[in-house]
């Protein structure tokens, strides 16, 4: 991921972006790579002091902003933790987030996503930077499980753990996840609705997801419309809706995160699911980037709730219509 932000860095002046990872480390070696593509007296740096962020760092940042660059093609403003950011200072960034200058990148950092506010979150494009050491172990030990898995490896630490440490049970996970293009579709459904409980349960749920999506192309809205009320018949056994929900969105972020690596740039091993990228290069669709994202923060709202107040049929009906308006256009005719 930090190659494509390097290699494609450009791409990003007069936007606003967001690196996430849990491991601070992480965040700062990504951040300090990215300063070395520039000039430093075109960078400025913004850190939380007495643990917050204040609005006299956002007026530093607009006052930098003023000018256009020195030394190089752009300016490159990093706010470190973002999440720290004061309420004033929160009011007072958003438009800056909305529109810097075009001769600007801003570029922030958070180990806390969902503690931002609504509204800055949707003025940042999310880059996620998975925890390489135990990833690039299992690609290069076990690359045909790596190839299969990849959602479950690069999105679910305890399911990369897992297979790095049980790689006898990893590969009979493999034949059956091999096995998901021969299955039913009801086949499948029934590996997406089991709850979540033992870790090859979750992996299994997961990789059938994707499954079923890469048949949507095939398929016309009657055919999708069965599959929705399939799942939604499993209503009555689910213990835990909001959590179940809370899954779907998961899986519905990661398509429309494959969407956005598909749509912008070449680097696609950096998809979620590896096993899409037949699906984004082959497939007869075209992406609606204006919906994908109002997709995002629709989902994003279900995945950080913490009440249980949704329409379990309604909001996966919405789910999967999201989707289809996003990526098929030719389907609602």
């Amino acid at each position: 991921m930090i190659k494509i932000i390097l290699d494609k860095i450009t791409n990003f002046k007069g936007s606003s972006i967001c690196l996430v990872n849990q491991d601070k480390f992480i965040l700062y070696n990504t951040s300090e790579s990215l300063k070395k593509s520039i000039n430093i007296n075109d960078v400025f740096e913004v850190y939380p002091q007495d643990g917050n962020i204040k609005i006299d760092d956002v007026r530093n940042i607009q006052e930098f902003l003023m000018y256009k660059p020195n030394f190089s093609d752009y300016k490159l403003v990093f706010i470190h933790e973002i999440d720290k950011l004061t309420e004033q200072a929160s009011n007072a960034i958003l438009k800056l987030l909305e529109e810097p200058p075009h001769y600007s990148i801003i570029i922030a950092t958070t180990s806390r996503w969902y503690n931002l506010l609504s509204t800055i979150r949707s003025r940042l494009y999310k880059v996620i930077l998975p925890n390489m050491d135990i990833i690039n172990k299992i690609k290069d030990d076990y690359p045909e499980i790596y190839l299969n898995m990849s959602f479950s490896i690069r999105t679910d630490m305890k399911c990369a753990n897992y297979i790095l440490n049980n790689p006898e049970k990893a590969f009979e996970l493999l034949d059956k996840i091999k096995n998901f293009a021969s299955l039913d579709t009801n086949e499948l459904i029934n590996y997406l609705m089991i709850e979540d409980g033992i870790i090859e349960e979750k992996i299994l749920k997961y990789e059938s997801f994707f499954e079923i999506i890469q048949r949507f192309e095939k398929l016309d809205l009657i055919e999708i419309q069965k599959i929705i009320d399939k799942i939604i018949s499993y209503k009555n056994k689910i213990n835990d809706k909001l959590m179940t929900l809370k899954t779907f969105s998961k899986l519905f972020l990661a398509l429309y995160h494959d969407a956005y690596i598909f749509g912008l740039t070449s680097y696609w091993k950096e998809f979620y699911s590896l096993k899409l990228i037949y699906f984004f290069g082959l497939a007869d669709f075209e992406l609606d980037f204006q919906k994908i994202n109002e997709n995002i923060m629709w989902c994003e709202n279900i995945y950080i709730s913490k009440v249980s107040n949704f329409n379990f049929d309604l909001t996966i009906q919405s789910m999967f219509f999201r989707f289809i308006l996003a990526f098929f256009k030719n389907k609602e005719e």
